[in-house]
């Protein structure tokens, strides 16, 4: 007899069924999912499932953010967890659940819904409803310089927060996906040492995460700099000048870090990571806008 399969959105109660889904198939921490309401972004019916009787076969979590674009901040949804049992797969589960859940957004007055993903397969499934591909991941090896550069890099404190969160909006105007919000700061006294601050002379000019040397990450990591109306040139330059040894650097397809990093020789390898955006309404024009990095 054919399981009749139930679509509806989180409900008190369901965390345990949820879990014993999520949590074998190494999808979500236990811990986390229970907290999941902690902050205002997410809501009941931005979880939606598929149940076979109290079993839950079916899961996608979407929340709310905000992302510059089209000149202003508008909201959007982040869908991050998808995920259907492997013996219930092929039959339209993901499709229907990430249906429900778009119409949901809509309705809230969304301007879309931003995701990535990482195999083929999902990257059809987004595509069947609606997503669109924005750009790829791309990481390189970046050498050091001994040329000097008049722009210095240095750490941040806490004076500099505000700043770097206006820098981000204006970064947003020519930059696509940027996340933007009002009420909160990106750069905060617990996160401080995860970047460094661009300086002409006392003026600060932008920012980047910047990941020293470690075990961890032997080379380091820099991802593209958020330095709005710079030439990007002069700015891989001074991150040339700053490190002794070659750093690893992180950009996309689109970016206005690619063709730079190019002509200097690097060599781009893809990643595995494509973010994707669905439009509610009429469609979001990115043909004017560089592509950044998450």
């Amino acid at each position: 007899m054919r399981k009749t399969i139930i679509y509806r959105h989180w409900q008190p109660g369901d965390d345990d069924t949820v879990l014993k889904l999520l949590v074998p198939a190494e999808q979500c921490k236990e811990d986390y999912y229970r907290k999941k309401f902690n902050t205002p972004s997410v809501e009941p019916e931005g979880i939606r499932l598929a149940l076979v009787g109290e079993r839950v076969v079916g899961h996608v979590f979407g929340s709310q953010t905000s992302l510059f674009v089209e000149g202003k901040v508008q909201d959007f949804a982040l869908v991050t967890l998808v995920f259907v049992a492997p013996d219930m797969r092929r039959k339209g589960i993901a499709t229907r659940l990430m249906q429900d859940l778009n119409v949901y957004f809509e309705r809230k007055g969304y301007r879309g819904s931003i995701l990535y993903v990482e195999t083929a397969e999902a990257y059809q499934l987004y595509q069947k409803v609606g997503y669109q591909r924005v750009t790829r991941a791309l990481r390189t090896e970046l050498p050091a310089s001994s040329n000097s550069s008049s722009l210095k890099w240095k750490e941040v404190v806490p004076e500099d927060f505000n700043i770097l969160h206006e820098l981000k909006k204006c970064w947003g105007t020519n930059n696509f996906p940027v996340f933007w919000n009002s009420q909160g700061l990106e750069i905060h006294q617990f996160n401080m040492k995860q970047y460094r601050v661009l300086h002409r002379g006392k003026d600060i000019i932008g920012y980047a995460k910047w990941d020293e040397p470690s075990e961890h990450r032997p080379q380091g990591l820099i991802r593209d700099p958020v330095v709005p109306d710079e030439d990007p040139m002069d700015i891989i330059e001074s991150v040339q000048s700053e490190i002794s040894s070659s750093r690893e650097w992180q950009t996309v397809e689109g970016s206005i870090y690619e063709e730079p990093l190019r002509s200097l020789g690097c060599i781009l390898q893809q990643g595995k990571m494509v973010d994707m955006v669905a439009s509610f309404g009429r469609n979001i024009d990115l043909s004017v806008m560089h592509r950044a990095v998450w």
